[in-house]
């Protein structure tokens, strides 16, 4: 059995989806992806990756709004796409989109106007926290007062949000360290200002004041923190009226359509008149809870009090399952995250520190999903070392081989990643193809093919230098 073999009996499946994008801005062909554990596209400027990007953002947000709502009719399709992700004058009569994962599928053709839904498994939903990082995202380290600025309904907004609540957490006696970069960044609640400490001598400046790259780089890790740690954590989550409706709602849809047996009996308190259950009704079934006249149910039948009303069940594992079921729909399960551009504004050294940083935060328990593009070789260089560090692991048979190799002191250590989990593709003129070879690891690309040019000019003027002068 060949490596190539042996890599593909270890794929894992992730229960990702699939998207077909056809004419929309600069995509001028049909692009069908499978969506990965990580998702990487390069490319010149303007060739279409960032559209990408933003159109699997909005597709996984649909999925989750329906799920949550159990309902397509709430959704504004093509106009809350154009607004939030700023993509006025990229759909023409020929657009279309469709998307498909293990719950839904929808297709829309803007020259017919209202998109196709269906349901798949509508029940199989797991909830994630989706985060769009846009490429302006120093915007709230450089602009001082930044929330007096009045802006749209768009991703920056939605990014400046998250930013207000991520910075809250860190403060002066709890700062966050910023990579290998020898900074620390904290929030001073009292002012409204946000302080990076920059040497070990305890120099502090303004976040607006240090240089660029801190500026671009300290909103993405202090984000990146707060959506994959954070949010996890549980601690003082502020709940609104909206919320409580949503999970009030779930849990009587998921208790009324899959767990509500047929040969249950309830006691209505009202008048202590038995009705037996699975009955057709809009009003989903329940029984308040009465102290003094309990519900009557058989000794092999399970109860849960939730909000004041009683659930009950055939058996104690199906209550495990309900429970199971409404907490996927309820609690964020994992962090799906798109980056705009990761290199901004950094150093080489740093760009490589923030891919292994970010492909670090990939190995939990969560099934955290990564989506980046980018113009810069660098990245691809330290993707490249991450999973050829997981090929190697996995292929090393010999122990005492496998031991030295594993205690090496290699950078990316912590960063490893099976390559099958790792989709890079590279955009030019509308046209997008994959760029790894059988084991996935980075092959051929458009970097390369530019670096060649850039040194073969630099030969060729080598050719007319005399250093004899």
């Amino acid at each position: 059995m060949n490596r190539e073999r042996k890599i593909k009996n270890r794929r894992i499946k992730n229960n990702m989806a699939t998207i077909t994008i056809k004419n929309v801005g600069p995509i001028e062909e049909i692009l069908n992806l499978e969506l990965n554990k990580v998702n990487v596209f390069m490319g010149p400027q303007s060739s279409g990756k960032s559209t990408i990007a933003k159109i699997i953002s909005y597709c996984t947000w649909v999925e989750k709004k329906a799920s949550l709502t159990q309902s397509f009719t709430e959704i504004d399709f093509i106009n809350e796409l154009v607004v939030f992700h700023k993509l006025k004058g990229y759909f023409r009569n020929d657009s279309s989109l469709e998307y498909e994962s293990d719950i839904i599928k929808f297709k829309y053709d803007h020259g017919k106007g209202q998109p196709h839904f269906e349901w798949k498994n509508r029940y199989d939903f797991k909830r994630s926290k989706i985060s769009y990082i846009p490429a302006e995202r120093n915007l709230v380290s450089a602009i001082e007062n930044w929330f007096d600025v009045r802006f749209k309904e768009n991703n920056f907004l939605n990014f400046m949000k998250e930013w207000e609540d991520a910075r809250k957490i860190y403060t002066k006696t709890s700062p966050l360290t910023i990579l290998e970069l020898g900074v620390q960044y904290y929030y001073d609640e009292k002012s409204g200002q946000d302080f990076v400490i920059v040497d070990n001598k305890g120099t502090t400046l303004e976040l607006a004041n240090t240089s660029s790259g801190l500026q671009s780089a300290i909103p993405f890790i202090v984000i990146t923190e707060y959506i994959t740690v954070r949010i996890y954590e549980k601690v003082n989550i502020k709940r609104s009226v909206r919320d409580e409706q949503i999970e009030h709602f779930i849990k009587e849809k998921i208790y009324n359509d899959l767990f509500r047996e047929n040969n249950q009996t309830r006691d209505i308190p009202a008048d202590g008149e038995k009705q037996p259950i699975g009955i057709e009704s809009n009003v989903p079934w329940r029984a308040e809870i009465n102290p003094s006249k309990p519900i009557q149910h058989t000794v092999n039948q399970q109860e849960i009090q939730e909000n004041n009303w009683l659930h009950i069940f055939t058996s104690e594992e199906k209550q495990k399952k309900y429970n199971e079921k409404t907490d996927c729909f309820l609690n964020t399960q994992y962090t799906q995250f798109i980056i705009e551009e990761p290199e901004q504004n950094l150093f080489p050294e740093t760009q490589r520190d923030l891919v292994y940083y970010l492909l670090e935060k990939l190995q939990s328990e969560k099934e955290h999903r990564l989506t980046i593009t980018t113009h810069s070789p660098y990245i691809l260089y330290a993707l490249n070392n991450c999973m050829m560090g997981g090929l190697v692991k996995e292929q090393i048979k010999d122990k005492k081989l496998k031991e030295e190799f594993l205690n090496n002191e290699f950078l990316s250590k912590n960063s490893w990643i099976n390559p099958q989990l790792v989709s890079i593709w590279e955009i030019e003129e509308g046209k997008i193809k994959r760029i790894q070879d059988k084991d996935n690891i980075i092959s051929e690309n458009y970097f390369d093919q530019k670096m060649t040019e850039i040194t073969d000019e630099y030969y060729q003027i080598l050719n007319y230098y005399n250093d004899e002068e």
